[in-house]
């Protein structure tokens, strides 16, 4: 993934041709990046549990088929997608449910590495952590 930094000055309505300056666009990206926040932190929350993990962990879906790579396919094949409403009376476009879906991915699929390293951790813990024996730095 790679991005590039721009500055937009104004912009052009797609209906009518007619252009708006930038604090109209600044307000529109502003919404727009709001709402994206808001999906996926609802679609998150909605899975952050141990048993949601353990579903995308297995990596294949309630037919046994493998989960696509990109995330925002995998959350839909498991139907997990559905679980998130827009707010009331705000249309969203299928492009920006794909985006709000692929970052939750992410931020899940991230969670599984995390969840495996703490894992780790905890296994080499020992039971008074203020006499770690060598042998157990060594482990960690």
């Amino acid at each position: 993934m790679a991005t590039a930094t721009c500055s937009a000055f104004s912009g052009v309505l797609e209906g009518t041709g007619g252009r708006v300056g930038q604090r109209v666009l600044w307000e529109r990206v502003g919404f727009l990046a709001e709402l994206s926040q808001t999906l996926t932190g609802a679609l998150v929350a909605s899975r952050w549990d141990e048993e949601s993990l353990d579903v995308l962990a297995a990596g294949v879906d309630e037919r046994g088929e493998k989960l696509p790579s990109k995330g925002w396919m995998a959350l839909r094949r498991l139907n997990w997608s559905q679980t998130v409403a827009a707010p009331a009376g705000v249309h969203v476009s299928d492009r920006v449910r794909r985006g709000a879906e692929e970052y939750a991915a992410r931020l899940l699929r991230l969670a599984l590495h995390r969840r495996g390293t703490v894992a780790a951790v905890l296994a080499t813990w020992p039971a008074d952590p203020r006499r770690r024996a060598d042998a157990e730095w060594t482990a960690l």
